[in-house]
């Protein structure tokens, strides 16, 4: 069955990363805006971080729909991981994707506690920023670049 779903798990996991890092970069520039601490609100900041952590999580999610029963690709390198560190496709998609999206996520789940609890307006607009610009240049690391960037129909591969 997940088999099945994987053209259209991957095809919307393509598309929302798209979301992913429109928010994160958002987040990141509104952020730097208030670094100064200059702001008396920072209420675009926490809108901004809802947004960019909220579409993390659903990418978390489709992720682990992949990795765990839909991709062809993990399933293959899960047989013999071994090898497949040997192989770079299975590697990154196996490994380094993986451990790249996990500590993104991490830190956007920090940055966005960050922009909420922080003590003062210019700690929360920094702590975010730190926070949100590490998860994107680790979003953007992650990223398969050699692969189709938009997917705007469903197929495999």
């Amino acid at each position: 069955m997940m088999q099945t779903a994987y053209p259209y798990l991957l095809a919307f996991h393509n598309l929302l990363r798209w979301v992913v890092v429109a928010a994160a970069l958002a987040a990141t520039i509104v952020g730097a805006s208030g670094w100064s601490g200059s702001k008396a609100s920072n209420q675009p900041l926490r809108r901004l971080s809802l947004l960019f952590v909220a579409s993390m999580d659903l990418q978390f999610l489709l992720g682990l729909a992949l990795y765990f029963g839909a991709s062809p690709i993990v399933h293959q390198a899960l047989q013999n991981m071994s090898a497949a560190m040997k192989v770079k496709e299975l590697r990154f998609f196996s490994v380094e994707h993986t451990t790249a999206m996990l500590l993104a996520l991490i830190l956007a789940h920090v940055g966005g506690a960050l922009a909420r609890k922080a003590k003062t307006v210019a700690g929360q607009y920094r702590g975010a920023t730190i926070c949100f610009a590490l998860s994107l240049l680790l979003v953007l690391a992650g990223i398969p670049w050699w692969r189709p960037l938009l997917r705007l129909g469903v197929h495999s591969g």
